[in-house]
C-alpha cells in the first residue's frame, strides 16, 4: 500500500507510492526472504488444490481456497519484488507502467483476498447447514463467483490506477512514484479515503465473523442434539476462523498507516514511525508466506493431499522409467519371433550332419590310415 507521507503542504495530496524513504534499512532482506517462503510455500498449495480438484474434491470452499493461494502467488511474484527493489535503491527504476499498476495491483489482490475469506466464511456455514446442497455447486457457480470477486477487487481500488504517476525532480535527482490527487477530484478523493476501508476491509471482515460465529453454533448445537451424526467438523471450522483472523489482523497495520497519511494535517503533522512501515509492510507479506504452513499443520485433509501429489510424482517417475526400459530392450514378442527364425535356420543344417553322420560306414573317408586295411585285403 501506500507507507509514505505527505509531500507538500497546503496542495493536492501527494503521497510517494510504493513506500516512503524513512525505512529501516533490513526492509529489503526481510521481504526477500518473504518472498522466497511464500513463492515456495504458495506454488506447493496451489498444487496440492489443483491435484485435489481433479480427483473431484470440487467444493466452493477448495476452490476460494484456490482463489486466495492465487492471490497469494502473485503478491509474492510480483509486488514484493517491486517493493525489495524499490527499498533497495531508494527511487524508482521500473518505469511509467509499473509504477501505475503496483500499488493497484497490490491493492486489488488484497482485496481478493478479504472477499475470498467472507466467501469461504459463507460457504463453510452453507455446508454447515446443509452440506448436499453446498457441494451441489456448479462450475458455472464457482467461476459467476469468482468472476463477480475479482471484478470488485479490481473496481475498488482503481483510483490507484488513475492518479499515481512517474515524476522527475530537480535535475540529476531520482524518479519518483508518487499518487497525486488532481485538483478537480478532491472532493470524490475525500469520499473514497472515507468509503474505501469500509468497502474493502471492514464490511468483509464483519460478514466472515457473522458466517463463522453462525456456522459455529449451529455445529455446537448439533452435537448437544446429537441428532445427526457425522456433521460437520468444528476444527476445520475453527481453523478458516482464525486465518481469516490473522489475515485480518496483520492487515491492520497497514490500514492504520494508510489512514494515517491521508487524514492527518498536512505539512507539520506528525509522520507515521519508521517502526510502524516496517511492522506495516513484513505484517502485510509475512501473511501471505504464513498461510501455507498453516493449511499443512491444522488441515489433515490437506496433509493427504500434499502425500497424494508426491504419490502421483512418484508414479509418473516409475512410469516414465519403466517407458525408458522398454524403449531400450525389444519387446518379447519380437525376441521370440527372432528365436524360431534362428532355430529354422540352424536346426535343418545339424539334422543333415547328423544324418550323414549315421549314412556312413566306420572306417570310410574319415579312416585316419587308409592304406594299412587296403594292405590287409
Amino acid at each position: 500500500m501506500n507507507s509514505s507521507q505527505a509531500l507538500f503542504p497546503g496542495g493536492p495530496q501527494r503521497w510517494r507510492a510504493g513506500g516512503g524513504a524513512e525505512v529501516p534499512a533490513a526492509l529489503p532482506s526481510v521481504l526477500a526472504g518473504l518472498c522466497l517462503a511464500g513463492s515456495a510455500g504458495n506454488l506447493l498449495l496451489l498444487a496440492v488444490l489443483a491435484h485435489e480438484l481433479r480427483r473431484g474434491k470440487s467444493g466452493p470452499a477448495n476452490a476460494l481456497l484456490l482463489n486466495l493461494c492465487s492471490a497469494d502467488l502473485l503478491l509474492a511474484l510480483y509486488c514484493l519484488p517491486v517493493r525489495i527493489a524499490t527499498y533497495s535503491r531508494g527511487s524508482w527504476l521500473l518505469g511509467g507502467f509499473l509504477c501505475r499498476a503496483t500499488d493497484w495491483l497490490l491493492h486489488a489482490c488484497l482485496v481478493a483476498k478479504s472477499l475470498s475469506w467472507a466467501a469461504v466464511g459463507r460457504a463453510r456455514y452453507n455446508h454447515v447447514l446443509s452440506p448436499s446442497k453446498c457441494l451441489a455447486w456448479g462450475r458455472a457457480r464457482l467461476a459467476g463467483v469468482l468472476a463477480a470477486l475479482w471484478t470488485a477487487a479490481l473496481l475498488l481500488p482503481l483510483p490507484l490506477l488513475l492518479f499515481t504517476r512517474l515524476e522527475a525532480g530537480a535535475p540529476g535527482e531520482p524518479l519518483d512514484c508518487v499518487f497525486q490527487t488532481p485538483p478537480y477530484a478532491s472532493n470524490f478523493m475525500d469520499v473514497f479515503s472515507k468509503v474505501y476501508p469500509l468497502a474493502a476491509y471492514l464490511a468483509p471482515a464483519g460478514f466472515t465473523w457473522a458466517c463463522y460465529g453462525r456456522a459455529l453454533r449451529l455445529q455446537r448445537e448439533r452435537k448437544k442434539r446429537l441428532a445427526k451424526p457425522g456433521h460437520p467438523s468444528r476444527k476445520v471450522t475453527r481453523m478458516l476462523l482464525c486465518l481469516s483472523l490473522l489475515f485480518q489482523a496483520m492487515w491492520l497495520p497497514e490500514w492504520v498507516v494508510w489512514l494515517w497519511e491521508r487524514h492527518a494535517p498536512l505539512g507539520d503533522g506528525p509522520r507515521p514511525p519508521p517502526a510502524l512501515l516496517f511492522l506495516a509492510e513484513v505484517l502485510l507479506f509475512l501473511n501471505s508466506a504464513f498461510n501455507p504452513g498453516v493449511f499443512m499443520a491444522a488441515s489433515e485433509e490437506f496433509r493427504e493431499g500434499l502425500r497424494s501429489v508426491w504419490g502421483a510424482l512418484d508414479c509418473r517417475r516409475a512410469a516414465e522409467a519403466a517407458g525408458g526400459a522398454a524403449a531400450r530392450e525389444p519387446p518379447q514378442s519380437l525376441r521370440d519371433l527372432k528365436g524360431e527364425a534362428a532355430e529354422e535356420k540352424v536346426l535343418p543344417d545339424v539334422e543333415h550332419f547328423w544324418k550323414d553322420r549315421r549314412n556312413t560306414a566306420a572306417g570310410e573317408e574319415s579312416d585316419p590310415v587308409p592304406w594299412e586295411h587296403q594292405c590287409d585285403s
